[in-house]
């Protein structure tokens, strides 16, 4: 049903998908903060989402995909923490976004605000 699979639904179901990968990418930074000559990974999202935004507008924001990448910096666990919080307010964000969204459609639909 188009209706309820809407490009901000699907929007929002993918920055989900990106900052669950973020998370693990970050979990498997930490874990791996003492092995010799492992570097740092990234996972690139808004970068990548701002420029669609630019170049394709809103449309074409659903089909961002996130990307891992292999830096050449060494891991600092106060680094990697403050990544893992900042995803974390991220999720909630996008979980608010995704609820807010459903009960204005639930809203619509059955004419019933609580």
């Amino acid at each position: 049903m188009k209706f309820v699979d809407s490009n901000h639904s699907q929007f929002l179901a993918r920055a989900m998908d990106s900052y669950t990968l973020r998370q693990r990418v970050t979990a498997g930074n930490i874990a791996n903060a003492d092995t010799p000559g492992f570097n740092k990974h990234r996972v690139d999202f808004e970068e990548e989402l701002q420029r669609v935004k630019n170049s394709e507008g809103a449309r074409g924001m659903k089909e961002v995909t996130p990307s891992i990448v292999e830096t050449d910096q060494k891991i600092e666990l106060e680094d990697e923490l403050l990544e893992m919080a900042d995803t974390q307010a991220r999720v909630q964000l996008v979980t608010r976004s995704l609820r807010h969204h459903f009960e204005m459609m639930k809203n619509g639909i059955t004419g019933i605000n609580r």
